[in-house]
């Protein structure tokens, strides 16, 4: 499996400033490694596979290639299995190209992020959590990648409809859902991923952020908008050679500029400035 070098300061520096998240042992549990790993990963530029990387850079809330050198830099190299000293930069001679420094220059510049775009939903025999994501989320998109049988497309849409049905714009969210009714929801979801699993027909999910209002043009400047959470659930194969992510289309509901480190920074500035 392909790997990637880790930009560890910059994850770190990331990770220190989120209100959740912000210790090494909780994003170690959210993105499912160990925290030994986590702190090679931030201190020595650890290598990680793809997965880790999607994972790192959902928890984050930034792109992969925010957190990952480059193509031609020191990427697709074996895992740093003991902790090493950083690699140090390698002077440009051709035809290799020199390795990018941390705060690289296409850091220091804000990204357009467009309205159409794609993520990776990963597989899931998780009744927990798909029920969890459905009742916290505040609608439902669906993709369907794979051609159904008569059975596999009843179990489909029972599915869907369930799991519709758990989000805010299906169910008044002011009212509890009732314990029994929970344990019977969750049951049923369990019992149609086995179903579904069963007859090879894989279930992958992911979960994101729209902006609204909807608009194909990025915002003008001060316009007020809102989030609305989304979860995206997908039908389709198992992977080909053991593959548990799927590359989705996802709506962000409209293009959107992600700010670099160095404006973040700005900006706190200037709003601690105007709060003294």
């Amino acid at each position: 499996m392909k790997k990637y070098t880790a930009k560890g300061a910059t994850i770190k520096q990331l990770r220190d400033g989120l209100e959740r998240l912000s210790t090494q042992k909780e994003m170690a549990a959210e993105i499912g490694v160990s925290e030994r790993k986590l702190r090679m990963i931030e201190n020595n530029n650890a290598a990680i596979p793809m997965t880790t990387v999607d994972r790192l850079a959902k928890a984050l809330g930034v792109r992969r290639e925010q957190i990952i050198y480059s193509e031609g830099g020191p990427a697709g190299v074996e895992a740093l299995e003991p902790p090493i000293p950083p690699i140090p930069p390698i002077p440009p001679v051709p035809p290799v190209p020199p390795v990018p420094p941390v705060n690289s220059a296409s850091e220091e510049r804000p990204q357009i992020i467009p309205r159409f775009d794609w993520d990776y939903a990963y597989a899931t025999s998780d009744e927990t959590r798909l029920y969890h994501e459905a009742s916290h989320s505040h609608d439902l998109v669906t993709t369907i990648e794979i051609a159904f049988t008569d059975e596999t497309s009843a179990y489909a849409e029972e599915l869907f409809e369930i799991l519709g049905g758990l989000t805010y714009a299906k169910r008044d969210i002011l009212k509890n859902i009732e314990p029994a009714e929970e344990i019977a929801l969750r049951r049923r979801i369990r019992q149609l991923l086995v179903l579904l699993k069963g007859n090879d027909v894989w279930v992958y999910e992911t979960s994101f952020f729209r902006r609204l209002p909807e608009r194909m043009t990025l915002p003008p400047d001060g316009e007020e908008h809102t989030l609305q959470s989304r979860l995206l659930v997908a039908l389709a194969p198992p992977g080909e050679y053991g593959e548990r992510s799927l590359r989705v289309n996802i709506d962000h509901g409209q293009p959107f500029v992600l700010l670099s480190l160095k404006s973040l920074k700005a900006k706190s500035g200037r709003g601690e400035d105007a709060g003294a």
